[in-house]
Order: C-alpha cells, then structure tokens, then sequence
C-alpha cells in the first residue's frame, strides 16, 4: 500500500496524518512538541521519528511504504534552520520529502491552490503571502522580540498588564482586573506570577486570559476593546503590506485566518476584523474547520506529481475531519 503524509511540527504538539493514495486519511496522531529551537536538533529528530513510527503502527505500514511526506515546521526561519531541519529530515528513515514553515502550510491547507495569505494566531504568529504568479512573501513569525504582535502570549501580556494598571490605578478601570485571575484561578492579578514559579500547581495558561479578554470586549469594557482593536490593526497592516506587494493586480483574493484564537472565533474581535476588511478589499475570509496539517498532506500529493483536483481536495478534508471525530 502506497502512502502519503503530511506532519505540522510545533511548539505545544506535533499532528501527523497519513493518507492513501485516493486521498483517503487513514490515520492521525498527536505527538509531543517537536521544536527543533527548544529541544536540539538530535531530540527533535527522535520525536519525529518516533511519531511517524507510531502512525504507522497503527494500519501496519512501513516508512518504505511513504511515497511522499510534507513537513510544516515552527522554527524554519532563516536559511540557516533549512539547512539544519533538512539535515534532521534525512535521517528519519523517509526518502522522498519536502518542508517548510509551518505557516505555508496553513496557507495551502486554508486555499487548497496556495493563492492568497495566511495570518496565524495561536501561541504565536506568522504570515504569508502567495500570488497567482507564484510570488510569495513572508511577514514577520520571529519572536515578539523582533515585532510580532499577535499569538496568545503576545495578547496574554497585553491583558495581564491591563488588568495590574486597571487595579493599581496607571489604567482605566476594566473587568480584566476581576475576569484574568478567576480564569487563571487565583485571588487576585497579582498572584499570577506564581503561576510562573517552577514547580508551581498550576502553570500560566495564555489561553485563559485571551477568553478573558474576549469576555470583558464583549461585554463592552473599554480597554478590552482597545486591545482588540489594536489586535485588528495589526492584521489590518499585515493585509495592507501583503496587498500592495502582490495582490494589487488581483480581483479578489483569500485570506486564511489560522490558529486557536482565531478558531474560537471571539466577538467582536472576528466581527471587527470582516467589517474592516470589507470597507477597503475585496476579499474571501476563511477560517478553516480542520487544522493546518492537511496543508503538508495537499503538498505531499502534489511534490509526488498527483494533481491536487477539487474532489481529491474534498475527500483529503472529509475523511480527515471523520477521522479526526474518532480520536
């Protein structure tokens, strides 16, 4: 049996999903978290390895039984991580595949084509930016540090800090003050930091404080709105950046809205973003119901030179999605 697989490498777990040659996926797994920039490229290798292993188990296949294999990786910035992942990749027992960020192949999976961009936003960011003449672009999707400002850690921060000011007076009253410590349950916003401690019960969830965010917008609370809006903003330049670079001379274009925080679909965060959106493009939203994995498996068909046709697309996503339901 011939054999297809498409593996998004991240930080907080690996997916791998195995498909047959009819497209059909046969089987998912969740792994352990894969990032070759925390854990070294010897241990990162290891948990790959061992995770496609594990795949495979399951429905009796072997590695010789891969035909093609896409990798979406976080990490895989600059060229000098292609060179160490694609040393890693060679060892892992699969002769014939292909990676890149793990963003490029949310865009695909959101487009099924690769026309249009991507902006993430789960534990952290990234964007990119392909056009229907084949050029791509990426913005940013490096650290916080280097002026990412999206992800669940980078709005984390934002509201913890505004819940502290709100409290201790530097800000303008809001329900985050009450709202961030009863998700995170603790008594008050200060004690927070001992969800930092090591060893400490409970660990800091950024999650948590996102709905806590969302919540306190929703109900109408003023800085919570300004958080948003400043989160819109940011797509709105990242969108503008990607627009005038590539998409000026299209009709329309797609943009793919990937990760947790999107996928939890927060009002009015999602309906701040479409309004704005619309009053200056023409463009398609999309936020996908199946996770970026299926990306690496459109791309592991067509690097093996099957055409990726509509009613394979549609069956690749069914039975992934069926799959999924099962596990």
């Amino acid at each position: 049996m011939e054999y297809f697989l498409g593996v998004d490498v991240g930080n907080t777990k690996t997916l791998y999903a195995l498909a047959d040659r009819n497209g059909t996926v046969k089987n998912i797994y969740y792994g352990s978290p894969a990032n070759f920039q925390a854990l070294g490229i010897d241990e990162s290798r290891k948990r790959v390895k061992k995770g496609i292993e594990k795949l495979l188990s399951n429905v009796n296949a072997t590695l010789n039984d891969i035909r093609y294999a896409y990798y979406g990786i976080a990490g895989a910035d600059r060229p000098r991580d292609f060179e160490l992942i694609k040393k890693m990749l060679d060892n892992t027992g699969i002769k014939q595949f292909d990676f890149h960020n793990d963003g490029w192949i949310a865009l695909k999976s959101g487009t099924v084509d690769g026309i249009g961009m991507v902006i993430t936003c789960g534990t952290g960011n990234t964007n990119f930016a392909c056009n229907s003449k084949g050029k791509w672009k990426r913005i940013g999707g490096l650290d916080i540090l280097l002026g990412d400002a999206l992800g669940a850690s980078y709005i984390a921060y934002l509201t913890c800090r505004a819940a502290m000011r709100s409290k201790d007076g530097r800000g303008y009253p809001s329900l985050l003050t009450e709202l961030v410590p009863k998700r995170l349950g603790v008594n008050e916003i200060e004690d927070v930091m001992e969800l930092e401690y090591k060893g400490a019960h409970h660990s800091f969830d950024a999650s948590k404080v996102v709905g806590a965010l969302f919540e306190a917008a929703e109900a109408g609370d003023g800085v919570a709105l300004e958080i948003t809006w400043e989160l819109v903003k940011e797509i709105l330049i990242i969108v503008r950046e990607f627009y005038y670079s590539l998409f000026q001379e299209e009709d329309r274009f797609k943009l793919v809205l990937e990760g947790s925080v999107f996928k939890a679909r927060y009002q009015p965060f999602i309906g701040m973003i479409e309004s704005a959106l619309k009053q200056r493009y023409n463009v398609k939203m999309i936020i996908p119901e199946y996770d970026p994995v299926v990306g690496a498996l459109f791309y592991a068909f067509e690097r093996a030179g099957v055409r990726l046709t509509d009613e394979l697309a549609e069956r690749i996503i069914n039975t992934y999605m069926e799959r999924r339901e099962k596990i």
